[in-house]
């Protein structure tokens, strides 16, 4: 049995997508209340110590809550079923448009008003068009940013795959978050709406066709309200872009030509010919461009569907995952032989003079220590916090004194913190010294003070000869830890 959360036959879902698919979902279901997830977490937390960021981390977690749950399950369903359910709907689109290119042909009279007839099969066509190009410039347009035909696919998958549960639920609403913070709403429902709006209009050019190819119909315009001279504009203008295609366009002394009643058989084939250009260049062409391109944005943006770590849900998961890491263990074989590296590429070309750095002094230990040794470059007093050594590194980087001293307290313990920021010193200096101080006591003399060897000191120098800091030389005593050997050569 696999130990991965991910079962053997989910394989297909085990990617980027379906991981933040997941972890959404379970952010949607924990948002009416916590999960219980002590084995989630700590496989997760497994998985950090491993070397997985937070967004691994958080998608381990989801995928064990998941199987619990059942959320693979569902997905893996609605993966199955959703081409089942476009096809279902394509079929139902396609009969409508046939059926749509039936009703504007009077069987009866055998007669097409054009213009009517394009009206019928492009109307809607042109609204939804219009629809899904407003969701593109105003996302929260509308729920699924493809119209009706793509609201319809998407409720079918839904409710055939995934049912009415919370999990079914929290997987729809997962899947639309990580979508609009995708920017990708409006895309996903274009492919579905043109996929199924180019099956209608495909079936419908079929149909006339079909209708036109094996009858004989009287092809005309019929208007109360406009003129036959304005009728004739509107199909001559009309017909320009299919023109350009390469269909007929209607010769304007043909469209004067016969009356109703008569039966000229060139302007009829020019009359359908032009229904037919008409529908396929403004009504199928348009769906096909739109298609393509959902489908390349689509492949862009696909790696946008990923959760927002900065969401307060998921920052609190990163806090709990961080609790439950384990301490740091620094490689020391590897880490050391780096900053040896630095140390010997850095160290050339140092300027003369000292650098005297204090470092996690107590408040009684009086700063800085006098007299100060010179030439003098900088004096600094850090508490110890990431900030402040990273500004003294950097102050120290521009300097590149010959003679760094830091003064540390002999009665602190030296720790990890202590080492790295020790090795992190050297490559910008040409030498550290370290200074065990004490704070004076006020009872003891001043020539006694200086001869004594601080509590601690001892603990100091064996945690520098066990690290292999050999370079790094000790004292007790602030004139000895001051003095420049060169001065005296």
């Amino acid at each position: 049995m696999s130990s991965s959360p991910w079962r053997e036959q989910d394989k297909a879902l085990n990617g980027p997508a379906a991981r933040a698919w997941l972890s959404e979902a379970v952010r949607v279901l924990e948002a009416r209340g916590p999960l219980e997830d002590h084995d989630a977490m700590r496989q997760a937390s497994a998985a950090g110590a491993g070397g997985a960021g937070h967004g691994a981390q958080i998608a381990t977690r989801a995928a064990v809550l998941g199987e619990r749950l059942g959320l693979q399950a569902g997905l893996m369903r609605a993966r199955r079923v959703a081409p089942w359910a476009l096809l279902l709907v394509g079929l139902l689109m396609g009969l409508a448009g046939a059926l749509l290119a039936g009703a504007v042909v009077d069987v009866q009279d055998r007669r097409i008003n054009v213009l009517g007839a394009l009206v019928a099969l492009l109307g809607a066509h042109a609204l939804t068009f219009l629809a899904w190009l407003i969701a593109l410039l105003w996302p929260g347009a509308g729920p699924a940013g493809g119209g009706g035909a793509a609201r319809l696919w998407a409720w079918l998958t839904a409710r055939l795959a995934l049912g009415r549960g919370a999990e079914a639920q929290a997987l729809l609403q997962g899947g639309l978050a990580l979508l609009a913070r995708a920017r990708l709403l409006p895309w996903v429902g274009g492919l579905a709406s043109h996929t199924l709006w180019a099956v209608s209009l495909v079936a419908a050019i079929a149909a006339l066709l079909f209708a036109l190819g094996f009858r004989r119909y009287t092809l005309g315009w019929e208007s109360t309200l406009l003129t036959p001279d304005t009728l004739g504009r509107a199909v001559h203008a009309l017909g320009r872009l299919p023109g350009w295609l390469g269909l007929p366009v209607p010769d304007a002394a043909l469209l004067q030509a016969g009356g109703e009643a008569a039966a000229n058989t060139a302007r009829d084939r020019q009359l359908a010919w032009w229904l037919i250009g008409c529908v396929a260049v403004y009504g199928l062409l348009p769906r096909l461009l739109a298609l393509g391109l959902c489908a390349a944005v689509w492949r862009r943006r696909r790696p946008r569907l990923r959760p927002d770590l900065a969401l307060p849900y998921y920052r609190q998961l990163i806090a709990r995952l961080d609790a439950l890491a384990p301490a740091t263990v620094v490689d020391a074989d590897t880490v050391r032989h780096d900053w040896d590296l630095a140390r010997h590429s850095l160290a050339a070309e140092t300027r003369a003079g000292w650098a005297v750095v204090g470092f996690e002094l107590p408040p009684e230990q009086p700063w800085p220590p006098q007299p100060l040794p010179a030439p003098l470059h900088l004096v600094a007093h850090i508490a110890g916090t990431a900030a402040e050594r990273q500004q003294l590194l950097q102050q120290l980087a521009e300097l590149r004194p010959r003679l760094l001293l830091l003064a540390v307290s002999a009665a602190s313990s030296p720790d990890r913190g202590t080492e790295r920021f020790l090795r992190e010193l050297l490559p910008v200096c040409g030498e550290c010294r370290l200074w065990l101080s004490a704070p004076p006591a006020a009872d003891t003399p001043e020539g006694a003070q200086a001869a004594a060897e601080p509590a601690g000191a001892a603990r100091w120098r064996r945690w520098l000869a066990d690290l292999g800091l050999s370079e790094v030389h000790s004292f007790v005593a602030w004139d000895d830890a001051r003095r420049d050997p060169l001065a005296h050569a």
